[in-house]
């Protein structure tokens, strides 16, 4: 038995016997509306599922025919290998065959197969004329090649040969991705007492088990997975390409909202502005304008939002180019997802294409540099796009989960980009980390200009601290990578480390103002032994106003001169002073008591107690009552 996952689902006019055929097909009802039964027509999508000559399961779904639902109609679309085209014999192609036939072009479904339905209502050489005329109809059209099946879901005629021709089709289908991320579409939202909240949807990528915590996406709530069906079996595990529901714990009915995406945390970007390259249906009757208010769907998504044209006025009917869809809610998006737009008003699919990324910022219109660096995320060179998403370092697994490719397929990818020298490799721990190249020259040339603006701005501080450079910098990576990079790029000799501090390998150059302002301040302390004066009334004598008063006590701090201690500052050469003559005290006494000490310093009470408390936590000596002792 096959172990890949395959969809199928219908497309065609309404009354043209989708849902009867699925019937025919499985032998299961999938109009689960009253109203769908009462009216004869499928309002919400169906769900079904068969078992094909081949041994392989195949979901299908029945999408609505009429044009009030070609909403449900684009959800349902979203993650199909093969649609089946139905058309009745007795009518041909109608509006909304045509329009179902333009989604499906602007969707990318790889695979069709035409289904002429109601043979039994119409003769031989009817059928032949309606073949020869829906084959004419389709030459311009992803169905040109399509086979063609003649059958009758009512008597059940042509419907084993049907099966067959589904399955010789699959057998060319790619499986969909099991080893990326999570990525489901949520297409229904429920409750169920005793179970709680639960979501459906074709599972597009990824591999989903109990209890993975996944993100309801836009909005970043997260659920774990209490439980899971495919074909209305209980599984412990669902892969791509099934029709899954999940029982989400954790997560209320209210807070899902159809249209959101189920996945991996984390992974995917959400974002109001897309990178799009757009084509405008030939069978659209106006342009496609700068401005222009839209509905976007993308794959159970809807969301209105205006064209952004980046390289032509206006888009033809026919026409491709490169644009942006600012967006009024967010969305999650990858490269290479199909779209479709439909008129705000009224509503009527006029183009769509392909994502090619989620962007920050809304670009310049008719710029050569924007529209190269679309061509490029268009079809440019795999090694290229590959360098480009390697913005930041990441390991092996962090990049295919982020790619949704596999580990295996990436390595040789990397090594050519490596031997190229478009690919730096840094290590986390045992962990390989890869980083392209222009990006991590860009990212230091901005960390370098960062320290060298701060050591211009505050010479004193000795360079900015490894934080406040990473808040400059805007980096996200967890700590444990910040302080891995950070003190690698030491290593390599893009800068200097010292203790918390990042300095440029140069060295903070001290200007000559601030130079003489210090070895003013350093000439007082000469004088004064260990009786410190005020800081504040002696800077100000050496010309340092009293804001600036600390920070040229810390940098000599920094720099090992002085050493602060409670509200006094005192010179390195005095403390190792009173270090020696307090030992040599304690050789002859044993012990010593403030007067002592205050004797043996030439000080006062003021500043003997402080210099005591300070040997002791240098556990230099140790107190006993008032005496201290060598520790």
């Amino acid at each position: 038995m096959d172990e890949r996952h395959y969809l199928i689902g219908t497309a065609g006019h309404v009354d043209h016997g989708k849902t009867e055929l699925i019937r025919a097909l499985s032998g299961m009802e999938t109009d689960r509306l009253k109203e769908e039964k009462q009216r004869g027509i499928s309002i919400e999508l169906g769900f079904a599922h068969m078992m094909l000559p081949s041994g392989r399961q195949v979901g299908i779904v029945d999408v609505p025919g009429h044009e009030r639902f070609v909403r449900q109609m684009l959800a349902g679309a979203s993650g199909m290998d093969v649609v089946l085209l139905v058309i009745a014999a007795d009518e041909g192609i109608m509006p909304q065959t045509q329009e179902h036939l333009d989604i499906l072009t602007l969707l990318g479904i790889p695979r069709g197969i035409v289904v002429i339905n109601k043979a039994d209502l119409v003769d031989e050489e009817w059928l032949d004329l309606m073949e020869e005329e829906i084959r004419e109809e389709l030459r311009e059209t992803a169905f040109h090649e399509a086979p063609i099946c003649r059958v009758s879901a009512l008597t059940s005629v042509g419907i084993p040969n049907l099966r067959q021709t589904i399955d010789g089709l699959l057998a060319e289908v790619e499986s969909k991705n099991s080893t990326g991320p999570i990525r489901m579409p949520i297409d229904r939202v429920f409750s169920i007492q005793g179970f709680g909240t639960v979501v459906t949807g074709t599972l597009h990528s990824g591999t989903m088990k109990l209890g993975t915590e996944l993100a309801i996406e836009p909005g970043h709530i997260l659920a774990k997975v209490r439980s899971l069906q495919v074909y209305k079996n209980k599984v412990s595990v669902a892969e791509a390409g099934q029709r899954v529901a999940v029982n989400l714990a954790g997560i209320d009915v209210a807070e899902v909202e159809r249209g959101s995406v189920l996945v991996t945390p984390n992974v995917f970007k959400v974002g109001k502005i897309l990178d799009l390259k757009v084509l405008n249906l030939s069978s659209a009757d106006k342009p496609l304008t700068q401005r222009q208010r839209v509905r976007f769907h993308l794959g159970t998504t809807e969301i209105l939002g205006r064209i952004h044209l980046l390289e032509n006025k206006e888009l033809s009917p026919g026409q491709e180019g490169f644009a942006q869809i600012l967006l009024e809610e967010p969305v999650v998006a990858a490269s290479g997802d199909r779209f479709v737009l439909r008129f705000y008003s009224p509503t009527q699919t006029i183009a769509g294409g392909k994502v090619l990324g989620v962007a920050e910022f809304k670009q310049k219109r008719f710029k050569d540099n924007v529209i190269a660096q679309m061509t490029l995320k268009d079809q440019g060179d795999p090694l290229d796009l590959l360098e480009r998403e390697i913005a930041e370092p990441q390991t092996v697994s962090e990049l295919a989960s982020r790619l949704h490719i596999a580990s295996n397929d990436l390595e040789a990818s990397l090594k050519a980009l490596e031997e190229a020298k478009r690919l730096e490799v840094w290590l986390e721990d045992e962990t390989t980390l890869y980083w392209g190249t222009g990006s991590a020259e860009i990212w230091r040339s901005k960390l370098i200009t960062i320290i060298k603006v701060y050591e211009r701005t505050n010479p004193l501080r000795g360079g900015i601290s490894r934080e406040e450079l990473k808040t400059r910098l805007g980096v996200t990576w967890k700590n444990r990578r910040w302080q891995t990079i950070l003190e690698q790029g030491s290593i390599r000799g893009y800068y200097r480390i010292s203790g918390s501090k990042v300095q440029t390998k140069e060295g903070v150059e001290i200007p000559t103002d601030i130079s003489k302002r210090l070895e003013a301040l350093r000439a007082k302390w000469q004088l004064v032994g260990l009786s410190p004066p005020d800081l504040t009334a002696t800077a100000e004598a050496c010309s340092i106003s009293k804001s600036e008063a600390p920070e040229y006590a810390q940098y000599l701090c920094e720099i090992g001169e002085w050493v602060h201690i409670d509200q006094f500052y005192f010179s390195q050469k005095d403390l190792k002073l009173a270090k020696e003559r307090m030992i040599q005290f304690l050789k002859e006494h044993s012990e010593i008591g403030i007067s002592e000490a205050r004797e043996v310093w030439e000080t006062s009470r003021k500043y003997t107690v402080p210099l005591l408390e300070f040997f002791d936590n240098q556990k230099l000596t140790k107190r006993n009552g008032d005496k201290r002792t060598l520790y």
